[in-house]
């Protein structure tokens, strides 16, 4: 059973720990702006040699189990930097970068590892709650191919690899044991994929563009995991 002691210990534990995730963002998005501000030499008329972006999106979750029910909005996110080089005197150019990718399932179940296999345990009717999620994020690698017109008409077509870098299960609702509502976050979603491979594209005007992106592989290791893998759909935004 949950005792108030203990639970007010995890909630200490766990502000500390959004603290710090916080913190971890926050610098890797200056460092990659330093990185900018270094790099960036671009003239009137000319490409960047540096450019700054995220992409804002949802993911859509296939080949989910069968009892499993994922929310229609997945919130999404990327953040990235990339070096440009620009082929000859043409509009296109090769990028190539370092970047930061978060992916989430929010749904009516959570992980639960049994036997060396990773499957979802679906919530109680029974049991209210706020929000059920799993959490990925990886480092990524971004490779692209660019082709940006004088009109301000953008396509980007990229290639990226991802090492896994946290996870984590989160649920925010009642618990029976203490007849209140809890907030409990767990680096319980075991056997996942360490490598990621996901072809991407951006289509758009100038700093905003529509963006899509294929997971190549499912993100459970084959046999330990269902074999779900995510489509995302969102915006990309790159400012800088």
């Amino acid at each position: 059973m949950v005792t108030k002691k203990s639970y007010i210990c995890h909630s200490v534990l766990l502000t500390e720990f959004q603290r710090m995730k916080k913190t971890s963002i926050i610098l890797f998005v200056l460092v990659l702006s330093g990185i900018a501000s270094v790099a960036q030499e671009k003239q009137p008329g000319e490409f960047r040699k540096f450019s700054l972006g995220f992409d804002l999106y949802t993911d859509i979750w296939q080949k989910l189990p069968e009892n499993v029910d994922a929310s229609w909005l997945n919130r999404s996110v990327n953040f990235y930097g990339l070096f440009n080089n620009q082929m000859g005197e043409s509009n296109f150019d090769f990028s190539y970068g370092l970047g930061m990718s978060v992916h989430n399932l929010y749904m009516d179940a959570l992980p639960y590892d049994k036997w060396g296999y990773t499957e979802f345990i679906n919530i109680p009717d029974s049991i209210s709650y706020d929000k059920a999620k799993i959490t990925m994020a990886y480092v990524d690698i971004p490779l692209e191919i660019r082709y940006r017109a004088k009109s301000g008409f953008r396509a980007y077509f990229g290639f990226k690899f991802s090492v896994l870098v946290h996870q984590h299960s989160k649920f925010v609702g009642e618990d029976p044991n203490v007849g209140y509502d809890v907030t409990i976050k767990r680096d319980d979603v075991r056997y996942l994929e360490l490598w990621q491979y996901t072809v991407y594209a951006k289509i758009g005007y100038k700093w905003l563009n529509l963006y899509g992106a294929y997971q190549l592989q499912p993100t459970f290791k084959k046999d330990e995991g269902p074999q779900m893998f995510p489509i995302s759909v969102g915006l990309s935004i790159m400012p800088y």
